[in-house]
C-alpha cells in the first residue's frame, strides 16, 4: 500500500526509492540522472517533500502479516525499525529523527505536513509535531483496530486550522479490537479470515493548534481502497457519495449530482478517486467526471488508473500509469498515457475538405514488378491472413549464410523480388537489403516511427508511419512514389521522447484484391476515433473512408452500453483479411471498407498484435467474435479457439506456443507452464451456452520442452522457432519461480538463444543454431527455403543450406 509515496515530483527534481531496499534518490526531471542519493535512507516506504525538506517515513510498515499465499512475493525481510525522519533536500544534511518503539505502531499513509506542522497517525491515536525540529506538539487518543485488510490504511488531511482523519471503528468483536502497539496485516486481494472486508468507518475533525476534536460524520473506504478525503475552497468532499461538507462545522454545505449511466464494473477500482479544485475524478469503471458546479459530466471507462495508485490529475492533463487488469481489455489504452482536455468544439475527426496526396519523383512512371512468387514472403506475418506459413519447404538443417548490420529496433523482414525489407522503427527507416548476400540497396527515412515491416506489391514497398502518413516508394531504387496524409490533422504528441501524430499509422498495410487498406488513430474512443482508408496503391488515391468512434461527437457521451467488465470498441492494430473481409481485431469492414457484422474466424489478439509484453492475459486467437474481459471473462475466448502467445497456421493446422493452461480469476496468475504445440484448426464452443472448462481444442501434439517461442514461421512440413532456452522451474501454488535469478536470466537471454527446427508433425526437434542475439518479437520469415530472422541487437540474419 506504500508504493504510492515512493515518488514524489517537485520542480526539476524527482525523489524516488528506485527499489524496495533501496535509498532514496534525488533525480534530473529533465535526464533521470542522479543528482543525490541520501544516506542512511534505506527501506524508506514513504516520500513527503515541503519547503525544500525531505519528511519520509523509513522501516516496514507489515511487519505483522498474514495471507492465502500472496503475502510471500520476494519482498525483503521486515526491519526491526520504523521512524519518521526529516532531511535537507539540497545538501542531505539530517535535521532530526523519531523513532518509534513497539508500544506505538506509526500506521501507513497517514504522514502530513501543512505550514509548520508534521501530522501523522499512530497506534496511540493523531499526533502533531513541529516540522523544523520534530519536537510533539500535542496529540489525542484516537483508538484503532489492530486487525485490517493490506488496502485499509486510514486518511489524513490536513488543513491551516483543521486536519481531518478517516479511520476504521473498533469494536468489541475480534477483528474489531483495538491495537495495544502493532497491527496485523491482512495481505489477500480478496478475504482473509479474521480481517473485517467492510467496516464501520468515521470521518474526525480536530483543530490544528492543540488537536481538539470538532465534529464527526460516517464515511466509508472504497473497494479496496482507503476513505476517499478532499478539501476543495473550505468544503469537505467525502467519498463515496462526495456530499460536501463545511470544514469547520461538518454542516452539509452543498450537493452535487453524482448519478450517471451504469457502469460495466459491479465494483469500484482498486485505488482512491483523485480530485482537482473543479473537478472529482472517481474510478468506478475508468474515469468518471463529477464536476463540483454541474455535478456527474461523463464517464470514460477507456482510460483506468494502476492498482492501489489510480490516476494522478496535475498539469492541465490526467496521467494515468501502466496496469495489469483484465477489465475493459478491449478498449483500455495501455501503456503510460496522459489526456488533455477536448481541442474543439464537437470531437469528431477533423477532415480536410479535400485529402491530402503528395507526389513523389516516380509517381506515374512504369515501375519493374516481377511476377509474385508463392514462396516470396511480401507483408507481415507473410499474407493478408497473417497466416506466419509460406507455401515452401524449410530444410531440416541451416547454416548463416549472411549478416547485416542495420541498427536500432528492427521489424520483422519480408521477403519479396530479391529484396529484403525491414524498417528500423524508431530511426524512421525502411532498408532494402538484396536477399541473396545481405548488401543495402538503399534506404528511406519516413517524418515518424515505423512500428512493423512494410507490404511489397507491384514494384512499391508500402508502409504507414506515426507520422500519421502512409508511404509509396520505388521497390527497385527507394525513392518516393506517393504518400497520403491519413491523419485527418497536421497534430503532434510526444511519444516515448519522439514527435509522432495523434492519429498514428501501423506500418503493415493491409493490400487485398489490389486494394489498400489501412486505419489512422489510436482508439475507436479518442480524438475522433479510428479512421479505416481504402486507396487506390498505385496512385494513393483515396477510394473510401469509414469512422469507427463510440462516442457522440457533440456531447462526448459513450453511445453503447456497457457489459459486464467490457464495453464495444478498439485500440488500433495491424489489419487482416481473408481475400473479402477485413478485420480490425474483432471488427470486421467488407471490401468497400463498410463496417459489417458479417464475420469469420481469423487471428488477432484482444490487446494486438505488436505487443510483446509476456503478460498472463495476453495472447491471439484464431476466433471470431467480441472476446471476454474482466476478471472471470478474459480467458474464455483462449479456451473455445486455438490460442497461444504466437500462432502460425494453414488451412487445416494450428502451431503455437503459449500457456498449458489459461484459467481465468486468481488462479490465472499461477498457471505459468508454456508449450509448444500443433492443433487441429477448429474451435470448440461452450456447450449449452456455459463456460467451457480449461484446455481449449484438443493439441495433437504438444511439449514443455521448448524454446521461449519468441518467433516463429510454418512451411509445408516443418516449423521454425527462435528464442531463449526456458530454464524456470514453477510452482503452481506460488506466484513466483522457484529458481528466480535463473528463470530471468534464461528468459533475457543470457542462457542461450536458438533458431530450431522442427517437425510439424509431432513436434520433435530436427536441428538447432546458435543466434547471436534475442530475436525481434515475431521477427522470422521464410522464403525460398531461406529463414530470415531479424534480432534485437540490430541485425537481420539469413540462414539456409
Amino acid at each position: 500500500m506504500h508504493l504510492p509515496r515512493r515518488l514524489v515530483a517537485v520542480g526539476d527534481r524527482v525523489y524516488v526509492t528506485p527499489s524496495l531496499v533501496g535509498s532514496v534518490l534525488a533525480l534530473d526531471a529533465a535526464t533521470g540522472q542522479t543528482v543525490c542519493e541520501y544516506k542512511d535512507t534505506e527501506r524508506t516506504e514513504e516520500i513527503l517533500v515541503d519547503n525544500g525538506v525531505l519528511y519520509l517515513v523509513v522501516g516496514t510498515s507489515e511487519v505483522e502479516r498474514t495471507g492465502g499465499g500472496l503475502f510471500a512475493r520476494g519482498e525483503p525481510a521486515p526491519t526491526d525499525f520504523r521512524y519518521i525522519t526529516a532531511i535537507e533536500a539540497a545538501t542531505g544534511r539530517s535535521l532530526w529523527r523519531k523513532d518509534f518503539a513497539k508500544d506505538e505502531y506509526l500506521l501507513p499513509l497517514t504522514l502530513a505536513v501543512k505550514g509548520t506542522q508534521l501530522y501523522y497517525q499512530s497506534s496511540f491515536g493523531i499526533v502533531c509535531l513541529r516540522a523544523s525540529s520534530g519536537r510533539e506538539i500535542w496529540r489525542t487518543a484516537r483508538p484503532t483496530p489492530a486487525r485490517r485488510l493490506s488496502f485499509s490504511a486510514p486518511t489524513l488531511v490536513a488543513t491551516d486550522e483543521v486536519i481531518l482523519l478517516a479511520d476504521r471503528d473498533v469494536g468489541d468483536k475480534a477483528e474489531t479490537t483495538p491495537s495495544t502497539g502493532t497491527v496485523t496485516w491482512g495481505v489477500n486481494g480478496f478475504n482473509e479470515p479474521g480481517f473485517p472486508r467492510f467496516g464501520k468507518s468515521t470521518l474526525r475533525a480536530y483543530a490544528a493548534k492543540d488537536g481538539r476534536e470538532l465534529w464527526s460524520s460516517g464515511c466509508r473506504e472504497g473497494y479496496n481502497s482507503p476513505v476517499d478525503l478532499f478539501v476543495i475552497a473550505g468544503v469537505v468532499w467525502v467519498g463515496p457519495d462526495f456530499q460536501g461538507l463545511d470544514l469547520k462545522t461538518g454542516a452539509l454545505a452543498k450537493q452535487i449530482n453524482t448519478k450517471a449511466p451504469k457502469v460495466g464494473m459491479p465494483h469500484h477500482r482498486c485505488y482512491r478517486d483523485k480530485a482537482s479544485e473543479r473537478f472529482i475524478f472517481t474510478g468506478k469503471s475508468g474515469i468518471e467526471v463529477l464536476s463540483l458546479a454541474q455535478g456527474w459530466l461523463s464517464n470514460n471507462s477507456w482510460i483506468r488508473g494502476t492498482c492501489q495508485y489510480g490516476i494522478m490529475p496535475a498539469n492541465g492533463l490526467l496521467y494515468a500509469p501502466p496496469n495489469a487488469c483484465a477489465c475493459f481489455l478491449c478498449v483500455k489504452v495501455a501503456g503510460f498515457f496522459a489526456a488533455a482536455p477536448q481541442r474543439d468544439k464537437t470531437s469528431g475527426m477533423p477532415f480536410p475538405e479535400q485529402p491530402v496526396l503528395e507526389r513523389g519523383p516516380q509517381y506515374g512512371k512504369p515501375l519493374f514488378a516481377p511476377t509474385p512468387q508463392a514462396e516470396d514472403w511480401p507483408m507481415y506475418r507473410h499474407d493478408a491472413r497473417r497466416s506466419g506459413t509460406v507455401a515452401g519447404a524449410i530444410p531440416d538443417a541451416v547454416v548463416r549464410q549472411w549478416s547485416a548490420f542495420v541498427g536500432g529496433r528492427l521489424t520483422q523482414p519480408v521477403v519479396a523480388d530479391g529484396r529484403v525489407c525491414v524498417a528500423a522503427t524508431d530511426a524512421h527507416t525502411v532498408h532494402a537489403l538484396a536477399a541473396a548476400d545481405g548488401r543495402q540497396l538503399w534506404q528511406f527515412t519516413a517524418g515518424g516511427r515505423i512500428d512493423s515491416p512494410p507490404t511489397v506489391h507491384k514494384g512499391m514497398v508500402l508502409f504507414g508511419s506515426a507520422d500519421g502518413w502512409i508511404y509509396a516508394v520505388d521497390a527497385a531504387e527507394g525513392t518516393l512514389v506517393w504518400r497520403f496524409r491519413a491523419a485527418p490533422a497536421q497534430r503532434l504528441v510526444e511519444v516515448y521522447g519522439q514527435l509522432e501524430s495523434i492519429w498514428p499509422v501501423h506500418g503493415a498495410v493491409l493490400v487485398q484484391n489490389d486494394m489498400l487498406y489501412a486505419t489512422a488513430g489510436r482508439s475507436s474512443y479518442l480524438d475522433g476515433g479510428i479512421v479505416l482508408y481504402r486507396l487506390d496503391p498505385t496512385t494513393g488515391q483515396e477510394l473510401s473512408k469509414t469512422v469507427l468512434y463510440h462516442l457522440d461527437p457533440q456531447t462526448g457521451q459513450q453511445l453503447v452500453p456497457e457489459a459486464s467488465f467490457n464495453m464495444e470498441g478498439t485500440t488500433s492494430d495491424v489489419l487482416s483479411g481473408d481475400g473479402d473481409l477485413v478485420f480490425l481485431k474483432y471488427f470486421t469492414f467488407d471490401r468497400q471498407g463498410q463496417r459489417t457484422e458479417t464475420t469469420k474466424p481469423h487471428p488477432f489478439s484482444i490487446t494486438g498484435f505488436l505487443g510483446e509484453e509476456w503478460f498472463v492475459r495476453t495472447y491471439w486467437i484464431l476466433g471470431a467474435g467480441m472476446p471476454g474481459a474482466g476478471w472471470s471473462g478474459w480467458a474464455n475466448a483462449a479456451n473455445t479457439f486455438p490460442s497461444g502467445r504466437i500462432l502460425s497456421f494453414n488451412n487445416d493446422h494450428v502451431f503455437g506456443y503459449g500457456r498449458e493452461k489459461v484459467v481465468a480469476g486468481p488462479t490465472g496468475h499461477r498457471e505459468d507452464v508454456h508449450r509448444l504445440f500443433g492443433t487441429e484448426r477448429k474451435a470448440t464452443p461452450p456447450a449449452n451456452g456455459k463456460k467451457k472448462a480449461a484446455g481449449g481444442p484438443p493439441a495433437i501434439w504438444t511439449t514443455t520442452q521448448s524454446l521461449i517461442v519468441r518467433a516463429m514461421v510454418l512451411g509445408a512440413d516443418r516449423l521454425a522457432v527462435a528464442g531463449p532456452v526456458d530454464l524456470a522451474q514453477k510452482d503452481p501454488n506460488l506466484l513466483a519461480f522457484k529458481n528466480e535469478a535463473e528463470a530471468l536470466a534464461s528468459f533475457e537471454g543470457h542462457s542461450g538463444v536458438y533458431l530450431r527446427i522442427v517437425r510439424a508433425a509431432d513436434g520433435q526437434k530436427i536441428s538447432e543454431n546458435t543466434l547471436r542475439a534475442m530475436p525481434v518479437f515475431d521477427g522470422l520469415a521464410a522464403a525460398r527455403g531461406r529463414l530470415y530472422v531479424a534480432l534485437r541487437n540490430g541485425t537481420v540474419e539469413c540462414w539456409g543450406q
